[in-house]
């Protein structure tokens, strides 16, 4: 091993895996400390990538160059579109793959890009919160570093919950992070508790499919990657069953043994992802909830249940399982269960992914309050390009929520935080007409180029993108038909690829994919400038700083509870006060009403002194 590294990824995950290949992409010296490196790049719930919101950052994380879009393709099984009943803008990709491939292929992909992998357990920082030297790790000792990534999942000071069972890990058969938590909370960081939890997984023979809806694989040409490269041509059928009253029985009778109801979790849950007791208590009216059937693999001797996680015992998810159509006879390999995990306040956290009172260390993944395999990849990206910039004593990389789903993830996280695991949804981003999966590599080519974070061979890729694409805007911009320019045909909404070729040669030898993303830039053009338009107005806010602010507590202009929030929240500038929960148009006045009296009293007293 070296003496030192320019960049340290703690944890194995999406976060820490894209972490560590942007750092290296940068040509820093990278290690990645995992407790097991066999269990690198596993998918520890559903066999799954994408989604509404969430395809569009996997290909976002593909135009800044990860690993994600790649692997998901390689190991594609079944595809699904998502959304295609509403407008293109916020159509969803999404692929089951398979889980052992995936991981295997990850695993490669970093070890071909000369990440080092070393099996340890990170005990806690070396050195100063201020600027680390490294981490300290239970065999190897100290590990010297010039930056650190903190990516660790749901391990920090994970506890696993099943019935009265409870043990420690970050999820099962894996240890749990107790040391780093406890230096981390002794370095006086402020760190709060979610929980998430898994279903538990079906021997695939013992199920019968005759009995199941079936959902077949859509046949596409769609990529995650903007690579074009080979997708699996291995396939499987999912199959979709749904509880019934028997199984809520079941669940209500078991309710006083769920760990979560009986208060032994404190952490908070998904909204949107809840366990199955959930479901019954906060829908009883609900009889029948639909349960998607997905293989784990090609080979796979299991199912995975999508919409049955549960943390009841045993016995209670048994009764549960064969109480669905087609799982009569069905045998458990492994049971569900909730874990509960510790992760970073919002307000230690910069839009760098740089934690505030430390200059080198960055987070990236749950420990950022977040949820998901495609938001960990997206915060992983920026994390590690991050941390190999500020290795090389260089500017950070920022990215805007009116660019990029990440950028729109990265804001609300360190602006307001989160009080559940943080999910991605296009409603969160004003600007998702132009946020679309069609046009990452377009939205983000000037900065990948700019913060030099892609290889060679996929910046010249997306530079032929851009240009193609330039191209067929300049003929929809310059010709015309009966008068009227091309790039106003295109709005109209009849107009799609097919026809638009049809009254312009020069569109003829046009890719596709790229013509059609055009067409929607123009269709949704009107939208787009008002959005930016009104962004526009929301930096101005920015401009102006509330770092003058003593105290808000003596602020008569806005309400009590407006001083209250911003004396804990401290925001920086107006328009972080502005995406504060409570606060209102009226406290945002009344802080520039007080902004301006003070300064007008500071110069006016200069003068005098003059």
């Amino acid at each position: 091993m070296k003496d030192e590294w320019d960049v340290i990824v703690v944890g194995g995950g999406h976060a820490g895996i894209e972490a560590a290949l942007a750092a290296r992409r940068k040509g820093c010296s990278v290690v990645l400390i995992s407790a097991k490196r066999n269990r690198i790049g596993e998918m520890s719930c559903n066999p799954a990538i994408g989604g509404i919101a969430k395809g569009t950052i996997v290909r976002e994380i593909d135009a800044l160059d990860g690993s994600m879009a790649r692997t998901a393709d390689a190991t594609r099984l079944h595809f699904r579109m998502l959304n295609r009943s509403k407008g293109p803008a916020v159509w969803g990709p999404r692929v089951q793959s398979d889980a052992a491939e995936y991981a295997s292929a990850q695993q490669s992909y970093i070890g071909n890009r000369g990440v080092e992998i070393l099996e340890d357990e990170v005990t806690g920082l070396e050195g100063l919160t201020e600027k680390v030297k490294g981490v300290r790790c239970r065999g190897r000792g100290c590990v010297k570093g010039k930056a650190v990534v903190l990516a660790t999942g749901t391990f920090l000071k994970g506890m696993l919950y099943r019935g009265d069972e409870k043990w420690k890990g970050g999820r099962i058969g894996d240890i749990s992070a107790d040391l780093l938590e406890k230096d981390i909370v002794k370095r006086m960081f402020h760190v709060e508790r979610f929980k998430t939890g898994t279903p538990s997984r079906i021997v695939r023979k013992t199920v019968n499919t005759e009995e199941l809806e079936v959902q077949t694989s859509e046949k596409t040409n769609f990529n995650f990657s903007y690579e074009k490269q080979m997708i699996c041509e291995k396939e499987v059928v999912c199959y979709i069953t749904y509880t019934n009253r028997k199984t809520m029985e079941i669940a209500k009778e078991n309710l006083h043994l769920s760990p979560l109801m009986a208060g032994r979790i404190e952490g908070t849950g998904p909204r949107y992802c809840p366990s199955y007791e959930d479901k019954v208590v906060k829908f009883p009216e609900r009889i029948s909830h639909k349960i998607y059937v997905e293989p784990m693999g090609y080979r796979s001797r299991y199912f995975y249940l999508n919409g049955l996680s549960s943390s009841l015992p045993r016995e209670a998810q048994e009764k549960m399982v064969r109480s669905l159509q087609g799982f009569g006879k069905a045998e458990i390999a492994d049971y569900g269960y909730a874990v509960e995990y510790s992760y970073f306040h919002y307000t230690e956290i910069d839009d760098t992914l740089r934690l505030r009172r430390s200059e080198n260390v960055f987070v990236a993944g749950q420990i950022c309050g977040t949820s998901g395999y495609e938001e960990a990849a997206g915060l992983g990206l920026v994390a590690g390009a991050n941390a190999g910039r500020v290795a090389k004593c260089l500017e950070p990389l920022s990215l805007s929520r009116m660019n990029s789903y990440i950028g729109v993830m990265i804001d609300d996280i360190v602006s307001k935080g989160a009080d559940e695991p943080y999910r991605m949804f296009s409603s969160r981003a004003e600007n998702r007409l132009h946020l679309r999966q069609d046009n990452a590599d377009r939205r983000l080519y000037l900065t990948g180029d700019r913060f030099d974070i892609m290889s060679d061979e996929k910046k010249e890729l997306l530079t032929g993108n851009m240009k193609e694409a330039e191209r067929i805007k300049y003929i929809l911009e310059n010709e015309t038909v009966d008068g009227v320019r091309l790039s106003k045909w295109c709005r109209r909404p009849e107009m799609s690829v097919g026809k638009i070729i049809t009254v312009s040669d020069a569109l003829v030898d046009s890719e596709e994919k790229i013509l059609m993303s055009v067409l929607l830039d123009e269709k949704y053009s009107g939208y787009i400038e008002r959005n930016l338009r009104k962004n526009e107005s929301r930096r101005n806010l920015e401009k102006i700083s509330l770092r003058e602010i003593n105290s808000y507590m003596e602020i008569d202009e806005i309400c009590w509870e407006a001083r209250e929030v911003l004396e804990r929240e401290r925001p920086e500038t107006l328009a972080r006060a502005e995406r504060i929960p409570g606060i209102r148009p009226t406290d945002l006045q009344g802080l520039l009403i007080y902004l301006g009296r003070k300064r007008s009293t500071w110069n006016n007293s200069r003068a005098g002194e003059m």
